[in-house]
């Protein structure tokens, strides 16, 4: 798995978070985790108060040392509902990154700053910072962001405190699960980044990726004044002369209903957004991937929206499927145009 780096969000948690090398989420926002993968580099966004007013900053570099899992023990503050739960019982754990230890943070400005640069575009505004949010970098944010900080820890740190979190349970998270206590509705978006071969499979890389090729996986890309967020975003790279060079990039929109035809137009704003937004990215090399519940009877909602498609062929590369769960499996089905 490629590493990928990600921007936590919590301006109140940070130092319960740091103390056991922990960050969670509810049921609610467990798409938002989902994407982070032992071995990504994470970066934590929080505020400390400075004389009389509060001012945001970046912490990290952390690298992170579990999968997704869940445990319900108490670290951030209870749930309601379940006095004896935590709110956020879907986890991950990290560390301090051993090869340089920054314990000096720095300021959210510099992070504005890079943006009023034009490199960094994942991230629009605050609004974007709100507690226990996710936001996963391009590779070159990523890098930028961690040179930044590197930059004002000119010399690696010590950091020996023990996790409190080192050997809390690390309960498996089951996305299928329709009921019960742990996934309470069936969530096709963590379920997809969860297994990556499966929206790599859908971009057209069936027989699976070589040494030659490098991809990166974005959830929830904004789309600006366009309204809304992106689901997933994959860019495929494949190394040419020592270059990684851009070759491919599909977006995904997923529906837990059946597709309505009014969702292709939103499909192509996706597409066209994904091409101002993603550096190297051009409109012919991105594919559109609707996905949503089969038509049954609704034959004629179906022919509606395969018309549709039929008249923007040669604009727009799109293709939709249907889903269905069979045998405790994700299955899919390309609904012919």
């Amino acid at each position: 798995m490629q590493r990928k780096f990600h921007l936590l969000n919590s301006p109140k948690y940070f130092s319960i978070s740091e103390e056991y090398g922990l960050f969670g989420v509810s049921e609610r926002n467990i798409n938002q985790i989902s994407n982070i993968w032992k071995d990504d580099i994470v970066f934590y966004y929080t505020a400390h108060k400075v004389g009389l007013r509060t001012a945001g900053f970046i912490h990290g570099p952390f690298s992170v040392t579990s999968d997704l899992f869940y445990n319900h023990e108490i670290v951030w503050a209870a749930d309601k509902k379940h006095p004896l739960k935590d709110k956020y019982p879907f986890r991950i754990k990290f560390k301090y990154l051993e090869e340089h230890i920054c314990l000096n943070p720095v300021p959210i400005q510099v992070f504005w700053d890079l943006k009023e640069e034009g490199k960094i575009k994942t991230v629009i505004d605050s609004s974007a910072l709100i507690d226990k949010a996710v936001v996963t970098l391009l590779e070159e944010e990523g890098v930028l962001l961690l040179q930044t900080l590197l930059q004002a820890n000119f010399k690696s740190g010590q950091y020996n405190k023990i996790y409190k979190a080192k050997n809390m349970v690390e309960n498996t998270v089951d996305l299928l699960q329709l009921k019960g206590v742990r996934i309470k509705e069936f969530r096709m978006e963590a379920y997809l980044l969860r297994n990556p071969n499966i929206i790599h499979n859908l971009s057209g890389f069936e027989n699976g990726l070589s040494n030659n090729y490098s991809f990166e996986i974005i959830n929830q890309l904004s789309t600006y004044i366009a309204g809304g967020a992106i689901d997933i975003v994959s860019i495929y790279k494949k190394k040419v002369l020592d270059l990684w060079l851009k070759i491919g990039i599909t977006v995904f929109e997923l529906k837990k209903g059946v597709i309505d035809p009014y969702y292709i137009n939103q499909i192509i704003r996706y597409i066209e957004w994904a091409s101002r937004l993603l550096p190297g990215a051009k409109k012919d090399m991105i594919k559109g991937i609707l996905i949503g519940k089969d038509f049954g009877n609704q034959i004629n909602l179906k022919r509606i929206l395969l018309n549709k498609t039929n008249e923007l062929k040669g604009l727009y590369n799109i293709e939709i499927y249907s889903y269905f769960i069979k045998n405790n499996d994700f299955k899919f089905k390309r609904i012919d145009v």
